[in-house]
């Protein structure tokens, strides 16, 4: 299992996919494995875990017992734990959610596509473009105590994650990457222990298949 953790909350995370149409100032990619770029906007009391992004080959492979696969045809599928139930921010509109029946732990499928997300003046259109606007648009959210960007892998693809813990306590974490022509993001937003049970879930399973994990 690697060790890799992030998070924020509904509300926040509802106001990630709205910025997404905007430009985004911080660079998502200007970190790897060991990120060395911090937003910081308070002395957290609690550290961001370490990540170890790009270890994705090197993880074993995940088991699916006690999970189902979720998603719409539109944002792909991915596999979460069995007693998750289907669950709808009032804040949002184009995601699909599954989360814990106490609506703490929660994960957000979503797809960007060129036509509604416009690269503004010096940038490219794709996964980067994406990453970057969400990174850009946490830097001044004063919920936030911690911020870094790593790079990793989902399905073999590469993929931008971003990772935040907020002052709460709660992580959240973000994947975007892109197949064909559209840009496709997963977040997942909860607590620690969570979090490390569903990372190689979200970086194994992800798909376009509904029933085949990884596919």
């Amino acid at each position: 299992m690697k060790n890799k953790i992030l998070l924020g909350s509904v509300t926040l995370l509802s106001a990630l996919m709205v910025a997404a149409c905007g430009n985004g100032e911080k660079k998502a990619t200007e970190t790897t494995a060991a990120p060395t770029t911090e937003v910081t906007t308070a002395a957290p009391t609690t550290t961001a875990p370490t990540t170890n992004a790009g270890a994705s080959s090197e993880a074993k492979e995940v088991s699916l017992e006690d999970t189902q696969r979720i998603g719409r045809e539109d944002t792909g599928y991915v596999n979460v734990p069995k007693d998750w139930v289907e669950f709808k921010d009032p804040n949002s509109t184009t995601e699909f959610q599954y989360a814990s029946k106490d609506a703490y732990n929660i994960v957000t499928l979503n797809v960007y596509t060129k036509d509604k997300y416009q690269p503004g003046e010096g940038e490219t259109w794709g996964a980067k473009m994406i990453a970057n606007r969400l990174y850009g648009s946490y830097q001044n959210n004063s919920g936030i105590a911690k911020i870094q960007g790593a790079k990793t892998k989902v399905v073999e693809m590469d993929a931008f994650l971003v990772q935040i813990l907020t002052k709460d306590g709660k992580y959240f974490f973000t994947w975007v990457f892109e197949k064909d022509d559209k840009v496709y993001s997963t977040s997942f937003e909860g607590n620690k222990e969570t979090l490390q049970k569903m990372f190689d879930l979200i970086e194994q399973t992800w798909g376009l298949d509904p029933k085949t994990p990884g596919k």
